[in-house]
């Protein structure tokens, strides 16, 4: 049903852009999932080095 969606609303390149996440999906969740668990842990190391 999404997938309808997206070929109905973006047409051509919503087509493209979905059959590519389709077939990496894997890779790009793990970048995305890497980035926000360096974010969360970065932050919390430079509020701690700030205080002191």
């Amino acid at each position: 049903m999404v997938e309808q969606f997206v070929d109905y609303a973006l047409g051509p390149h919503g087509r493209f852009l979905s059959d590519f996440y389709l077939q990496y999906q894997f890779p790009i969740n793990t970048l995305v999932v890497a980035v926000a668990v360096y974010k969360l842990f970065s932050g919390k190391r430079k509020k701690e080095a700030g205080t002191n």
